[in-house]
Formats: C-alpha cells, structure tokens, sequence
C-alpha cells in the first residue's frame, strides 16, 4: 500500500534502502511498522516491505528478537 503522500512515500522507500545498506554492513536487523488512522500500514524486516497479512505485527518482531 502506497502513502496518499508522496514525500511520506517517497521518506520510506529511502528509509528502507538505508535500513538494507546499514543492515548489510552490521548485520543488524529491523522492523518497521507505520500504522496510521485511517488504513495506511507500512510494515518491512530488515528493510524489505512485508505485504503478507496473515503475520502479526507481534510475531514479526518475535521473529527478530528470537534470531539476535
């Protein structure tokens, strides 16, 4: 899903692609989660868009925490 902003939308695509440069050059991981009111849901691990639904915000930050 696309932020109805497109300087919003455009500040997380360059927040993800930093998080995969930075991510490559530690070997730290992330997760990313932007809900708005209204529907918008920015969600990505390790600065790559997750669009599956049928994973949890939670679970997806267990998965991170559970592999550091």
């Amino acid at each position: 899903m696309e932020h109805v902003d497109r300087e919003v939308q455009k500040a997380l695509v360059r927040l993800n692609d930093a998080l995969c440069v930075w991510e490559r050059a530690t070997g730290r991981e992330s997760v990313l989660i932007l809900r708005e009111v209204g529907g918008f849901i920015c969600r990505s691990v390790n600065g790559k868009p997750i669009i599956l639904n049928d994973i949890t915000d939670s679970q997806l930050i267990v998965d991170i925490i559970k592999y550091a």
